[in-house]
């Protein structure tokens, strides 16, 4: 019975985050979301300076050079590439925290699809479009589409940040 009243508590409080408004929870938000496709474009490109690396100093590829990494080359730094190793794997943890919460978006039963698009499009996609392509497609006034984005972004941050970061904090406190 205490796994119940526990599980009933948490769905309260996520509740009752749906419903406010949360001035830093946006502000968060939006500064991830703007980001989103610089990490991408950081995370392809440090990916390509590695092998291009690994290439000039070793003439391997990348993945044969990780391959061999139990018999470290002394012609690259250890520690430079595990640093640089270890950033990019930081910077695709992130990508994987905001995908997963806008996986949970999309099924949110109240406009998950509509906000999960509205993120999708205006953030993440590589194919970036202009707003008033998106108040042509959507067949929405300019108030109501920045009304509703500043929902998605919102209910996203509520997601990522009262569900998702949670959880990860949870499990990872328990290894």
């Amino acid at each position: 019975m205490p796994k119940l009243n526990e599980l009933l508590c948490e769905a309260n409080e996520v509740y009752n985050l749906e419903k406010k408004f949360d001035e830093n929870i946006y502000h968060n938000t939006m500064l991830l979301l703007k980001l989103y496709r610089k990490v991408i474009w950081r995370i392809e490109n440090s990916i390509t300076e590695l092998d291009i690396e690994c290439r000039t100093q070793t003439n391997r590829k990348l993945a044969e050079f990780i391959d061999s990494l139990i018999e470290i080359d002394p012609r690259i730094s250890a520690a430079r590439l595990n640093s640089r190793l270890q950033s990019i794997e930081e910077s695709k943890s992130i990508i994987e925290f905001i995908d997963l919460a806008l996986e949970r978006l999309k099924k949110y039963p109240e406009c998950g699809s509509w906000y999960h698009d509205i993120i999708f499009r205006v953030y993440i996609d590589k194919n970036k479009v202009t707003i008033d392509e998106l108040l042509d497609e959507y067949n929405v006034s300019r108030t109501t589409f920045y009304r509703e984005k500043k929902k998605a972004v919102n209910m996203f941050g509520v997601i990522l940040w009262g569900y998702i970061f949670p959880c990860f904090k949870k499990q990872y406190n328990q290894i």
